[in-house]
């Protein structure tokens, strides 16, 4: 399953590039993928790669726009099959659309795949979390069906240490440092 860090960047990045603001989504997803790991991280250099495509194109640059989309189909060759954060195959049939329209000289719409699965995989609770450990605060992120009575480990996106979650059949939200 993905890591709420993932999600909450598929969602941040995915407003502006919605939008048609590729730089903003850029930046959105290039934050993201400086906190996770693996193929995660992956697949959000792809779609940092893709933004900043979308936005040397919308600046005249057609060939470091192809420059870098032909990185991101790379990056997304190395991410595992059966990776549980996204649809590779939506996701790729996205970037080539992009590619071909590039390619052939065609008005770029670039559209966020519907069927990627690029949709939040965990909803935000209304509540933020303080860190116990550094005080940053970040948004609590459980999947739907454990959002009564869910516990699980998060990685404080500042200092990275972990705490434990707890979600209280109330709504109440726990959190205390692991190493305490």
């Amino acid at each position: 399953m993905a890591s709420p860090a993932f999600q909450a960047t598929l969602r941040a990045g995915r407003r502006p590039f919605e939008a048609g603001a590729y730089f903003e989504a850029h930046e959105a997803f290039e934050a993201g993928w400086r906190v996770v790991r693996g193929d995660e991280k992956r697949v959000l250099q792809v779609l940092v790669l893709w933004a900043a495509a979308l936005h040397h194109h919308e600046l005249g640059r057609g060939g470091g726009a192809r420059r870098l989309l032909a990185r991101a189909l790379e990056r997304l060759s190395a991410v595992r099959e059966g990776f549980d954060g996204v649809d590779l195959d939506a996701l790729k049939g996205a970037v080539i659309d992009t590619w071909g329209q590039l390619v052939s000289g065609d008005e770029v719409r670039a559209a966020w795949p519907a069927a990627a699965g690029l949709t939040p995989l965990f909803v935000p609770l209304d509540h933020l979390l303080d860190c116990p450990t550094c005080g940053a605060r970040f948004p609590v992120m459980v999947a739907p069906e454990d959002a009564a009575g869910a516990s699980y480990v998060e990685d404080c996106p500042v200092c990275c240490r972990p705490s434990a979650v707890t979600v209280e059949r109330d709504g109440c939200v726990q959190v205390r440092r692991l190493d305490a």
